[in-house]
């Protein structure tokens, strides 16, 4: 036999010895966990933080506000109810920024409805929705003016519903 082909043989066989013996490696044996239990409570839980809930209604002509003018801080939940024919609008809370109030959200529109381009000196307050209460909780904790708009897709409109105050709140 050729010198060179037992070379080539023997290369072959510890390249085979080395692919075989890296594939073969022992498992980690795992741990069995116990399995976690999962509520069934499909409301929010009530918390110190959580306030009345605040309704804010829209019939496709205008919106309604039910809830206080002045709150103090914390997390609050929003029922949404969109009663118009669109079925297509959104709701928001914002804080207005650089002194400016709710008159100043009124006055760049020439009537109910109109489309603006949201200003910078809006800033949306953060929040969640809860599939399981079907409610928006919004994260008030900036003091400041707020307001409480509505902007619909098809065709594209703004609806300003109302203004609130939220103040520190002094529990906390």
């Amino acid at each position: 036999m050729n010198t060179n082909f037992l070379w080539i043989r023997f290369l072959i066989g510890c390249l085979l010895f080395v692919l075989l013996t890296g594939c073969t490696t022992t498992t980690p044996e795992i741990p069995t966990l116990e399995p976690t239990v999962i509520s069934t409570q499909t409301s929010i839980p009530p918390t110190p933080s959580l306030h009345q809930p605040i309704e804010v209604t829209f019939d496709g002509n205008e919106c309604t506000v039910s809830g206080p003018t002045e709150i103090p801080t914390g997390n609050y939940p929003f029922v949404w109810n969109d009663l118009s024919e669109q079925q297509n609008t959104d709701f928001w809370v914002s804080r207005l920024l650089d002194g400016k109030t709710f008159q100043d959200l009124l006055d760049l529109q020439s009537e109910p409805g109109e489309y603006f381009p949201k200003p910078s000196w809006v800033v949306h307050s953060p929040g969640y929705y809860s599939f399981t209460a079907e409610v928006w909780v919004i994260i008030l904790d900036e003091v400041g003016e707020h307001a409480i708009y509505l902007g619909g897709k098809n065709p594209l409109s703004i609806w300003n519903c109302a203004s609130f105050q939220v103040f520190e709140d002094p529990s906390e």
